[in-house]
Parts: C-alpha cells; structure tokens; sequence
C-alpha cells in the first residue's frame, strides 16, 4: 500500500499514526499516552489508519507492549509495508501535537460538508436552525453540537419507553442502600466527603472493587501509596486480616482460601495510580489513554492546580471541579471524588457536654463549587456519643460509620449506619434484624389468610430485598 494522498487531512493522519509508531519502536510511553488521550477516532478518516489507532489503544489498556510489531499482528500481516512507510516518512515524533490539530482540524471540515446535503435540503428556515447550530459549533471548535428540538425530544422520550428499548443502565456501589435510591449513570460526578481517618478512602476503595467486576476502573491516589492501597484492597477483597498482612504472619489457610479467589480476582478491571503531584488535565489523559469507564480520585484537594492558575486555594479546587465536572460529560466517565470536610468548631452546651452536628454538603473544605458539580454528595463521619443504632444499641465511635446523602439529584436523601470491619477493610449496612423478621413473619400470616380465602392460589411476596443486610 503506497502512501500517494496529498491531501493535508491523511498527510497529517499519516504523521500522527506514523509518530504513534515510532513511539512505540522507541518504547515512548509518554509520547504513546499523549497521542492516544489526544486523538479522536472519529478523526480518522482512512480505514487503516483507524484499525491502527485502535490496535495500540486496546494493547495500551491492557497492558501490553505498543510497538510495530504487536500493532501489525494484531491488524494483519498484509499491512506490514504500509506500517514501514508511515514510520519512513515520520523521522521524528516532536510536531505530533501540531499534527493531531491539523487532523482534528480537517476532519471538523470533512463534517461541515456532509451538512451541506441536509442544508440545500431545507425547505423551511425551521429545517435549516438545527443544521445551522450544528455548522455554527463546528466552526467555532470542530466539535459536534448535540441538541434536540421538543419534537426529537419526545421522539426520543418514547423511544426510550418502548417495553422493548434496553433498560437504561445505572452505576450500582454495592451497599443497598445507596443502590435502590440512586440514579447514577457514567457520565456523573459523585462526591464521598469525610473528615480524616474516617474511612473515606476504605468506602470507596470497596466501592471500586465492586464496580470493577463490571467496569473499567481507575483508582488515582494523591495520597496514599500504591503498595499500601494494595494491602488494604486485598485485605477487603479476600476477607485477611491487614494485620496480618503487615506482619506477613498470613496463615496456610489464608493462603489456601486466597488462592480460590484468585479466578474472581482476574475478572476486576482495576488499576491503581499513584498519583502524587497530578493535575486535573493529567488524571484527564491518564483516563482516556487507559479507558477508564470510572475513575476514583483520593482526594481532590490534592490535585495539583494549573500551572496558569492563580487566585485562592478556594479558586483553584473550584478550577478543578469544574475541569473533572467538563470531563465526565464530554467522556462519559463516571468521576467519584474523595473530598476533606472542614473540622467543626468544639461548642459545648449548658451541661458542659460538647455539642455537635452532623456534617452537610455546606461542609466540603474550599470550595462550594464541589456542592454545585456533583450530582450524589456522600458524607461518612463517626457516631456521636449518644447515637443509636436501628436496634436501640449505642453504636461506637470505632466499630461504626454514618452514611448520608446529603445530595441527590434523582433519588433519595437519607442517612443509614454502617458497620466498619478495620481489619478487613469492609463497610456493611447494619439493619434492626428483630425488625426484619417481625415483617417477615407479618408477610407469612397475610399469605396464610389468602391461602385459607383462596386454597388453589400461592403467593410469596418478597421483602424488597430487606434480608440482604441481615448479619447471619
């Protein structure tokens, strides 16, 4: 295959694949991830250009070497000329920049021709406004603009409820609580607020675990490091003791029961990123060069600013916020944010006791803009002295979380208890068990009265999933 097309659209193609290439015979990773969070595929326009744009993605993500020769047996043998051409005509990798705008550039202008059918189609001013703001937003960025009219609107309505239409599919956390009254879909910005060493980071590192089975997931720890998160991840995943793990005193059993879980473990797409110094532009393309589907990031306070930002601390983690709140609706990436609560006033009452509140979305430390981009606020806090559980029992301070929503956008609100196990690195929901069965045993004597009444008719009712929580 001869590379004779002169036009700037597949010159500049062929350089940005070329440069691809030729990173990966160098072994560039940097250049590698640039290019691959850069491009868009859509920008492609020659067939094979595209295959090997998506042959080193998916061996990116997963983990294998992006070079020449993997890309070639994973496209096919015959394309083996035409890969040695593009790496040819590409000496160098330092215009790729330069070369991916030109692409994004040209094929923004392949996109405005094909609205010229439509166009000269028109016979009203209103058949031309859509195609219009379309043109309009490709002239002003090269990006598509996504809008309905009322009319696509309730085409698109009815569509979705069609009995036959796929469900739509909904980001599920595995505590039910959170996943009976929750609506989050990729795409979203979910917060976990929390103060210091209440567990925010052991929540939302099951959450991820949990996620992963069906999920690609990245887990960005701005504070943590790798080794430790591994620790803590396999202390909950396998049910060990993180003592245990520490001292490397795990038992033969232990071992034994790890080894069965070991085919589970394979099935969870998660990477752990030390991400130590990152700004939110750079968790962006570390996300699009591994595909991640959901990324969890501990904590957003600590992601690094701009290097052209100024203005207060408060500016620039709303800065943050809005750029992490821009990426998960342009990508469809569920983002999950780890955020500090600032630490209440000490304020004692007329007994001398100390009086305290429970924490609100209001608390989140420097930046109210967090409160405005999430679409779910979480707050995990420790019980207060006097707090009870559904069962009447004092709850402790150790042993025990309180888990609130302190914003939905569609679902409920609510706050529940939960049960930390330290040692394992497990929250579960603790429920009033006497309660449970009490409705289990109001269920049988209503389904006995309608047997009795209807002798031929059986019915079982089941709880809503209540007995799921049940501790036995």
């Amino acid at each position: 295959m001869a590379l004779k097309d002169s036009r700037p659209s597949l010159e500049a193609e062929q350089a940005v694949v070329g440069s691809l290439l030729v990173a990966g015979s160098s072994s560039d990773v940097e250049t590698i991830r640039g290019l691959l969070s850069a491009v868009q595929e859509e920008d492609l326009l020659n067939p094979v250009n595209k295959a090997v744009f998506q042959a080193a993605r998916a061996l990116f993500r997963s983990g294998g070497a992006v070079d020449p020769i993997t890309i070639r047996d994973k496209i096919g043998g015959q394309y083996s000329d035409y890969l040695l051409q593009l790496m040819e005509i590409t000496p160098t990798t330092a215009n790729w920049p330069e070369w991916t705008r030109i692409t994004h550039e040209q094929a923004a202008v392949q996109r405005a021709r094909a609205l010229a059918e439509p166009l000269s189609l028109a016979v009203t001013l209103d058949d031309c406004r859509p195609v219009s703001a379309q043109l309009g937003r490709l002239l002003s960025d090269g990006r598509r603009l996504d809008a309905w009219t009322v009319p696509q609107l309730l085409d698109s309505f009815f569509e979705s409820q069609d009995p036959d239409a796929p469900k739509p599919e909904y980001v599920t956390f595995g505590l039910q609580v959170l996943d009976e009254g929750s609506y989050i879909e990729l795409g979203d910005v979910v917060v976990v607020g929390g103060y210091p060493s209440d567990g925010k980071t052991a929540l939302s590192m099951q959450m991820a675990w949990y996620m992963a089975k069906k999920y690609r997931v990245g887990f960005f720890s701005l504070e943590t490091a790798r080794r430790k998160l591994r620790d803590r991840m396999i202390a909950h995943a396998a049910g060990l003791d993180l003592a245990d793990i520490k001292r490397r005193e795990l038992s033969e059993a232990a071992w034994e029961d790890l080894a069965k879980r070991q085919a589970d473990f394979m099935k969870r797409d998660l990477t752990l990123v030390e991400a130590a110094g990152m700004s939110a532009a750079d968790i962006e393309t570390a996300s699009r060069a591994y595909g991640f589907q959901v990324i969890f990031i501990d904590y957003i306070q600590l992601v690094a600013p701009e290097k052209s930002s100024g203005g207060t601390r408060s500016e620039q983690v709303a800065a943050i916020s809005r750029a992490l709140h821009t990426f998960a609706q342009k990508t469809g990436t569920l983002v999950v944010e780890l955020a500090q609560l600032t630490r209440q006033e000490r304020k004692t009452g007329k007994d001398g006791q100390e009086v305290r509140r429970d924490p609100t979305m209001q608390d989140l430390k420097e930046s109210g803009q967090l409160e405005q981009d999430a679409d779910m606020i979480l707050l995990l806090f420790r019980p207060g002295p006097k707090d009870k559980g559904p069962d009447g029992k004092e709850l402790s301070e150790e042993d025990h979380r309180l888990l609130k929503i302190g914003k939905n956008k569609e679902g409920r609100w609510g706050d529940w208890v939960l049960r930390f196990d330290g040692g394992r690195q497990t929250f579960s929901v603790v429920t009033d068990s006497m309660g449970v069965m009490r409705k289990f045993q109001a269920e049988g004597r209503k389904a006995q009265s309608r047997n009795r009444r209807n002798p031929d008719q059986v019915e079982f009712t089941e709880l809503e999933g209540e007995h799921k929580d049940l501790p036995f």
